[in-house]
């Protein structure tokens, strides 16, 4: 493994001339607050807009993104880890051309994956070599170790919260490990199922104080707020996007300004490959983040 491990150094030591993918974690401390959904429907617009998008289904244990666009893949994750199949063999195709890695479900295996798995899978994704602006890593929620490894690899962390006080809770656990035993100090929002956009613009505050008074140096930037929608749910039973569906609707306005501004953000970055997830999940591992012990803070 330490073998393995030194020649993957030593390659990109070498310098990787590629432009790089934006890679976008989405993440949230509680479940239930509507994630997978929001890597949905900002994917497919992305894709609308002309975009090269792939999604990876991070929470590896229980998946949903292919059941949430009604798709059946043959083949998944873990046939790629145990070897069977080539990362390329798995992919499925959403709507407007996105492109889907799927995971597995009930799997219990690959809820926390060790250090050999993990550099197996990097290095299944360095292989990966179709051309992509946007990659969405659809993470599963809490402080787990697989949730934090893929949001330690991210170059942009969003986190989706509601207006419910334990998913504010959890959030602001989330951020601290992320914060204390990774280093990242600048996270985005987007706030799911409010009633209006002042319930929204309070929720980000209230998390921005709590975070402020027991973090410090931590950023939050917010993306926006999406207004609550009872055909979002029916969206989902009918696993339909809902920015297909509904496109004049208040939440796919909403989405669509949030995505356009991901955009706008992300200006100037071309076109390229995986390579840079494998460098930064090697990166994260020789800091020595892969041993962080997590809790939620007793102060809150």
């Amino acid at each position: 493994m330490n073998d393995q491990a030194h020649t993957l150094r030593r390659m990109f030591s070498q310098g990787n001339p590629a432009p790089l993918p934006q890679i976008l974690s989405v993440t949230s401390g509680k479940g239930g607050v509507g994630k997978t959904s929001i890597v949905v429907n900002l994917a497919v617009i992305l894709a609308s807009m002309g975009k090269k998008v792939l999604v990876l289904d991070a929470d590896l244990g229980l998946a949903n993104i292919d059941v949430m666009l009604g798709l059946t893949p043959k083949y998944n994750i873990k046939h790629v880890l145990d070897g069977q199949c080539r990362l390329e063999e798995i992919l499925l195709e959403g709507p407007h051309g996105m492109k889907i890695i799927p995971a597995t479900s009930g799997i219990q295996e690959l809820v926390d994956l060790s250090y050999e798995q993990q550099l197996s899978l990097v290095n299944t994704l360095d292989y990966f070599d179709e051309d992509m602006d946007y990659l969405f890593v659809d993470t599963g929620a809490g402080i787990s170790r697989n949730v934090m490894y893929f949001n330690a690899a991210a170059q942009r962390i969003i986190v989706v919260v509601t207006p419910e006080p334990t998913s504010i809770t959890d959030a602001y656990a989330l951020i601290k490990v992320l914060r204390n035993q990774y280093g990242i100090k600048r996270f985005n929002l987007i706030i799911n199922n409010v009633l209006s956009k002042m319930e929204g613009d309070e929720v980000a505050k209230k998390l921005t104080l709590v975070c402020g008074r027991f973090l410090g140096d931590v950023a939050l930037d917010m993306l926006g707020s999406i207004p609550h929608d009872s055909n979002f749910s029916e969206c989902i039973k009918g696993q339909k996007a809902f920015v297909g569906e509904y496109p004049n609707g208040a939440v796919a306005k909403g989405l669509i300004r949030i995505t356009k501004q991901i955009d706008r953000l992300s200006h100037g970055h071309g076109t390229g490959n995986l390579q840079f997830f494998l460098k930064r999940i090697l990166l994260n591992e020789t800091k020595g983040s892969r041993h962080a012990e997590y809790s939620i803070p007793s102060s809150y």
